[in-house]
């Protein structure tokens, strides 16, 4: 009789990390929501206008430096995955000054802006109605889907009403 290892008894897991990235900071996780471009017919051109601005965004002195960091290019991929799940028009995307990024929802006159900053796991919303007056606006962290996702469909049912 041979002596081969038992079988191990208990279940196997299986840990999922982050690769590290070149700069030294960890990309998002490899197992993030997948996303069918046909649900979204923007997103390839979305996606492709976050690329070029993560890579060729310009420090232009006296203005501002619109490099856009690929951590948050990165959470913004991740809020991009929210907007894609709904029947929603294409968003805008705004670059400002310092790295940071808005992701822009119109709707009827009404705007849902998220604001990604440098560095900052939060995500700043802002809605706005027909006169350009603040309805609702807060932080949230971005593995906060629930929240998001209420928030969206919220936005989509206002501009509806």
């Amino acid at each position: 009789m041979s002596s081969l290892p038992a079988w191990p008894r208990s279940a196997a897991s299986m840990k999922v990390r982050p690769q590290a990235a070149s700069s030294g900071q960890a990309r998002s996780s490899q197992l993030e929501r997948v996303v069918r471009s046909d649900s979204a017919p923007w997103l390839p051109s979305l996606l492709f206008h976050l690329k070029l601005l993560e890579t060729s965004g310009r420090n232009i002195p006296g203005i501002g430096d619109f490099r856009i960091p690929e951590t948050t290019a990165n959470q913004v991929r991740r809020l991009i995955a929210f907007f894609s799940e709904q029947n929603l028009p294409a968003p805008r995307l705004a670059p400002f000054s310092g790295g940071g990024l808005a992701l822009i929802l119109e709707i009827g006159g009404q705007e849902l802006t998220f604001t990604v900053y440098p560095n900052q796991n939060e995500i700043v919303y802002l809605q706005t109605d027909e006169d350009d007056e603040p309805v609702n606006d807060g932080i949230l962290m971005l593995d906060q889907t629930k929240p998001i996702s209420d928030l969206i469909t919220a936005f989509l049912f206002s501009s509806l009403a």
